[in-house]
């Protein structure tokens, strides 16, 4: 287990990013109290006047971080979707990073005008262009227009960034002129990466960075008033999502390397106790006490070594085992890897373990009575009573480690529980979204995109299995687009809304979905390009925004102060929420645009289906490839899976604490059956004593699970007041339960001293079984 969760974190921690010193690599990020921002995209303008003004920079480049977009390219077959990532013509220079064949982006044609160039991922002119060199200086129709764009470059095997799904690179072609309008600088949707110049540290760039922020929050109040900006290590940025669930593992994964070494030391003690005699005969034949320490700390270490070396076999096969339920690795920069510092972790694990629980055993060997151990050891005592003390110690703490692990347990199969009860808003089963992007080269005007949407959605509904089709821009709980501010017609200047995110969407994508209507009415035929514009708006929205006033007919503008020369939008319906990130977070407030009136190229068609769903996908790809089979599918998934892969991450932590906890559960009790079944052993002649005397066997077994139920009760006691502190590393990770949440530690509680006291019950029994007179000739 050790070494499944270190691989982990080695991926995450310690493997070396694949960036040309990458220690002097920070991402960039702007920050907003009003909004809530932390660590969000920045607005391409401001990173710009960064660039200019901050000479702590060497340089600073910029890339699309909010997904990898699809792309079209056609080699010599049928056209393709690929990942593309949108990048500053500066971008592999930052990171430090060649390609492998040909050249990288030069900074100039990050501009409109430039060269139309691609660099190519190696995975992709592998699998498609068959590791030709002479790709590079070659064009192929490129985006949804088909023009030609020049292959320039094949990047080295294994590289990604940003992300894993990335299988090219493009520049952004921005128009040079747009830097100073007003939306450059007002729409954050850029990730920066900067490199520092040489001697300068993390403290005097980010000071820098400061006094420039400054400087632009009084040169652009219109945008910038309250915009912060901040910078982090590159590696810290790209693991702060994983870094508390892979703590927690780690810490996890530590207490049942404890709880386990404790079992073993258990094991060496009852077996040392077994051999007082053997070992106080060699001391008295001249053995040094230091020599018998040894040879027992010898045994542990082989035995710790042994299992250290199939744990290794066992632990990466763990590891791929835990692959196939999440992503292990940063995305678009390292990936799992049994390394060297992998084989060394574990192999330092089961020397210490080795050691760890040898060194107990082998004290109390080596330093014990000579002429005790020898008159214990003539009356068949096999040591004595002073080794089960200290067995009894060990149990105590065996049970206290696991309550730890079953406590945190228990506390993530609560929240499973109550995360998987959460209502999405929107149809699970029974639906099938696939994604598509109409291209501009035969598909030119608005109206032409409309009539495609329309006849796509048409032809799928007359197929059998498909009850209705509606498009939307993102799915739910597949994140969002992009968020505004926006104030109603009739709101004085000082009132306005924040952080309502916007989708595209048609009335088919609710009816598909089974997403209420709540009041108002639907998009309908009548609300065409030329109609009024119109919106629906979600539950939240309007308990937060509307309080006290029907929103139905009130008129909106994505502006903080609306002019009368702003876009207004009518709201003719109230939807019921729809979880937009994960189903642990609450519906933000939203705004649906229609399709037809905010149009787009690329999108979504949901589908409600009264079969399963997977079962319509060639349906639906001979609908497609009869009405233009030049548009490839860039990806079909079941509107469960988006429901599943919400929750990747609590499955992933609840599924391993099972697992651990499980295991914590099973070696304790086998820890409390061993030394109860020793102390049962050594009491053979006592217990034929007592039953010869007249006592029943219910008394003698009440007697022994008495003493068990001191040493259980004392670890149980300990492992809750541990508890209480080391559940709350599980705070940010559990939903609707606190990391102290009383049932579940009572039931946990109840759990592990029921299954304990039933391990000393059971040798009691069998011990009270044996004829007494055999008991009294028994040594």
């Amino acid at each position: 287990a050790t070494t499944a969760i270190f691989s982990a974190v080695n991926a995450y921690f310690f493997r070396p990013l694949p960036f040309q010193d990458a220690d002097r690599l920070v991402l960039l990020y702007e920050t907003n109290p009003e909004f809530g921002w932390i660590d969000a995209n920045a607005a391409p303008a401001n990173v710009m006047d960064w660039r200019e003004r901050v000479d702590a920079f060497e340089d600073i480049a910029m890339f699309r971080d909010f997904g990898v977009g699809d792309v079209t390219i056609q080699t010599d077959g049928d056209p393709i979707l690929v990942g593309g990532t949108s990048v500053t013509g500066n971008f592999f220079d930052v990171l430090g990073v060649q390609p492998a064949l040909g050249r990288g982006f030069r900074f100039e044609e990050t501009w409109l005008g430039q060269d139309k160039v691609v660099v190519l991922s190696h995975a992709l002119w592998v699998s498609h262009f068959g590791a030709d060199p002479g790709v590079v200086g070659t064009a192929i129709p490129f985006g949804g227009t088909g023009e030609a764009y020049e292959i320039i470059g094949v990047m080295p095997a294994g590289f990604v960034f940003p992300d894993d799904r990335t299988q090219l690179w493009h520049t952004y072609a921005w128009n040079d002129p747009s830097l100073a309008a007003t939306h450059f600088r007002r729409a954050h949707f850029v990730r920066p990466v900067a490199r520092l110049a040489d001697g300068v540290s993390p403290e005097e760039a980010d000071a820098q960075l400061q006094a420039v922020v400054a400087s632009l929050q009084e040169e652009y109040p219109e945008t910038n008033s309250i915009m912060g900006a901040g910078m982090t290590p590159i590696r810290d940025f790209l693991i702060r999502g994983v870094r508390t669930p892979l703590m927690v593992l780690l810490g996890a994964v530590t207490i049942l390397l404890l709880l386990a070494c404790s079992n073993v030391a258990n094991l060496m003690l009852v077996r040392a106790n077994d051999r007082t005699r053997e070992v106080a005969l060699r001391n008295a034949l001249g053995a040094g006490r230091s020599r018998v320490a040894r040879q027992f700390l010898t045994e542990s270490l082989l035995i710790g070594l042994v299992g250290g070396t199939i744990g290794l076999v066992l632990g990466w096969i763990g590891v791929e085992g835990m692959a196939t339920m999440t992503r292990l690795g940063i995305s678009g920069a390292t990936d799992l890897a049994l390394d060297g510092r992998v084989v060394a972790f574990t192999l330092s694990v089961a020397v210490f373990s080795g050691v760890l629980f040898g060194t107990f055993p082998a004290m109390r060997s080596a330093g014990g009575d000579i002429q005790g151990a020898l008159r214990d050891g003539g009356r068949g005592q096999s040591g004595g009573r002073r080794g089960m003390r200290a067995v009894g110690l060990l149990v105590t703490a065996e049970v206290a480690l696991a309550l730890l692990l079953v406590a945190g347990a228990g506390l993530m199969i609560r929240s499973g529980m109550m995360l998987r009860d959460v209502d999405p808003g929107f149809r699970v089963d029974g639906a099938l979204a696939v994604e598509l992007s109409v291209p501009s080269m035969r598909y030119a005007e608005r109206d032409d995109v409309l009539a495609f949407w329309d006849e796509f959605q048409r032809r799928l509904e007359g197929r059998p299995g498909i009850e209705r089709a509606g498009m939307v821009g993102q799915p739910p709980l597949a994140g969002t687009s992009w968020s505004s501010q926006f104030q109603a017609e009739d709101w004085p200047d000082d009132r306005y809304g924040s952080e309502i995110v916007h989708r595209r969407a048609d009335a088919g994508y609710f009816e598909a979905l089974d997403i209420p209507l709540v009041r108002g009415r639907l998009f309908e035929p009548t609300d065409g390009p030329e109609a009024p514009l119109v919106v629906v708006v979600n539950e939240t929205l309007a308990r937060q925004f509307f309080p006290d006033e029907d929103p139905i007919g009130q008129r909106i503008a994505y502006d903080r102060n609306a002019t009368p020369e702003s876009y207004w939008y009518e709201i003719v319906g109230i939807v019921g929420d729809q979880h937009q990130e994960t189903l642990g977070e609450p519906a933000r407030p939203e705004v649906f645009e229609n399709r037809n009136q905010d149009w787009g190229r690329d999108g979504w068609i949901v589908m409600k289906t009264s079969v399963d769903p997977v079962s319509v996908v060639p349906a639906v790809r001979e609908v497609l490839r009869e009405l233009d089979p030049q548009i490839p599918l860039a990806t079909v998934r079941p509107m469960r899976d988006f429901w599943r892969n919400s929750m990747d991450r609590e499955r992933f932590i609840l599924v391993l604490l099972s697992i651990f906890g499980a295991t914590a559960l099973l070696l304790a009790t086998v820890g409390v059956y061993g030394v109860t079944a020793q102390a049962m052993r050594r009491r053979t002649q006592e217990i034929g004593i007592r039953m010869a005397l007249g006592a029943a066997a219910r008394d003698v077994v009440m007697l022994v699970l008495r003493q068990g139920a001191i040493l259980v009760a004392l670890g149980i006691g300990i492992g809750l007041v541990a508890s209480l502190f080391a559940t709350k590393a599980l705070a940010s990770l559990l939903y609707g339960v606190a990391p102290n949440d009383p049932a579940t530690l009572a039931s946990v509680v109840a759990l592990l001293g029921g299954v304990a006291l039933v391990a000393c019950y059971v040798p009691a029994r069998r011990a009270t079984a044996v004829d007494p007179v055999r008991s009294l000739s028994a040594e």
